[in-house]
Order: structure tokens, then sequence, then C-alpha cells
């Protein structure tokens, strides 16, 4: 229903913005992911990164470790959208590297929940230049543990 997809574009632009603006300096934060699309369930999410010179390796491609980063981002966006904004960090990761990516224009992910149970999520990524769409830069599968609600470290108990 467009109602439904209407609903998950407003909260995962919410997700977006307060992972983005929860760490000023953070790499969420420095990485800022633009919201493109999301289907009408709420399990898969198409965002977009704004590439900058800084992102490049030394043969001048964008960084493996910069697009791990980015697709870790869009993999765990949705699912901190899907786990009711409980933070939920990354417990494994795989990406394949299909070509490079290059530092003009803007590096598209799309991301999908394939499975979630109470404890944890997982995931599957795809991300490609915006103007290549038919030539993928790399997939990636996510795993991500689901966390009671973030304490702050000052006021957790340690045991005597």
């Amino acid at each position: 229903m467009i109602q439904d997809k209407i609903y998950h574009e407003q909260r995962l632009r919410v997700a977006i913005n307060r992972r983005t603006q929860a760490e000023p300096g953070s790499v969420n934060n420095r990485i800022p992911p633009e919201f493109i699309s999301c289907s009408e369930d709420g399990h898969i999410c198409t965002i977009r990164y704004r590439l900058k010179p800084e992102m490049r390796n030394p043969m001048g491609w964008l960084h493996g470790g910069v697009i791990s980063a980015m697709v870790d981002m869009g993999m765990g966006l949705l699912v901190y959208y899907n786990a009711d904004f409980l933070l939920c960090p990354t417990a494994s990761m795989t990406v394949n590297f299909l070509r490079p990516g290059r530092i003009d224009g803007c590096l598209v992910v799309q991301s999908e929940i394939t499975f979630h149970g109470h404890k944890i999520f997982h995931t599957t990524a795809r991300a490609w230049m915006e103007d290549e769409p038919e030539k993928l830069v790399c997939t990636a599968t996510g795993s991500y543990i689901v966390t009671p609600k973030a304490v702050p470290l000052k006021e957790k108990k340690t045991k005597k």
C-alpha cells in the first residue's frame, strides 16, 4: 500500500538522521547517507553516498574500507529501523568486491533484511555507482545482534 510505504519512508529518514547526527565526527556523521527509497514493508532500503576525493585509495579508486563502511552502515541503518530503533552492532559481515568504485559521483547501496528473529538480523546489500546501476561495485551479507537499549557507560553497574 502507498500509505505503508510513506510511513516507512518517513521513519527510515528519521532513523538515518538519528544515526548520522548522534555523534558528531563519527563515521556515520562523516559519511552521511541520503535516503532514496524503500519497499512497502520497510525491509528493503536504498541510500546514496556522495563521494569525496579523500575517500580514494592510493590507486585513485574508492577505498575498499570506505565501501565496506558504507555497506555496513546501509545494512545497519535498515536493521536499526526494523529493530524499533535499538542499537544492533555488526556481528559479521562479508564484502565481495566486484569492480572499483570511482570517486566522482555517488555510490548507491540497496540493503535488504533476509531474516530476523528475536536476537539476530541477517541482511544482504548491493552497491553500484549511481550512473551505472547495471555494474555492481560489490555485494555483501551481514549479521546484526539485537541488544537491549543502550545504557550510558557511567550508569552501568559493575560486580565487586
